[in-house]
C-alpha cells in the first residue's frame, strides 16, 4: 500500500455481497433465539437469581414447580410456531413488511435473552 493510498482504496470490496436473509433463515433464527436462547437464559437467570424475578407469571409458576417444564413449554411453543410459519410461507410472504416483522421479533428476542443474561450476571456479582 502506497503512502497516498487510503485503506478503502487498498481493499478490494467488489467481491463482498450482502444478501437479505431468506424466509427459512429468518424462521430458523426466530426458533433459535426464542426457543433455545430464551429457555437457556431464563434457566440461567432463574438458577442464579431465583424464579421470583421472572416477569411472566405462567413461566414463573413452571420454574417454581420444575424448571424442565418451562423448557418443554417454550420448546413446544417455538416448535409449533416454526412449523406453522414454514407451512404458511406463501401467505406470510404476501404481507407487506414481513421481513421487517421477522427482524423486529428476532431483535426483541435477542433483547430478552440479553436481559436474562444480565439478570444472571448481576445476581452472580451480588453474591
Amino acid at each position: 500500500m502506497a503512502e497516498a493510498e487510503t485503506i478503502g482504496d487498498a481493499l478490494d470490496l467488489s467481491e463482498i455481497r450482502l444478501e437479505m436473509p431468506g424466509y427459512v433463515e429468518l424462521v430458523l433464527s426466530l426458533v433459535i433465539i426464542w426457543g433455545f436462547g430464551d429457555a437457556v437464559s431464563t434457566l440461567v437467570a432463574a438458577t442464579v437469581a431465583g424464579p421470583s424475578l421472572e416477569a411472566n407469571p405462567w413461566i414463573r409458576l413452571l420454574l417454581v414447580h420444575h424448571p424442565l417444564l418451562m423448557v418443554a413449554l417454550k420448546g413446544a411453543v417455538v416448535l409449533y410456531a416454526g412449523v406453522v410459519l414454514l407451512e404458511c410461507r406463501s401467505v406470510v410472504e404476501r404481507v407487506p413488511g414481513w421481513r421487517a416483522w421477522f427482524l423486529g421479533v428476532i431483535g426483541l428476542g435477542t433483547a430478552v435473552v440479553l436481559t436474562n443474561v444480565y439478570v444472571g450476571l448481576v445476581a452472580v456479582a451480588a453474591v
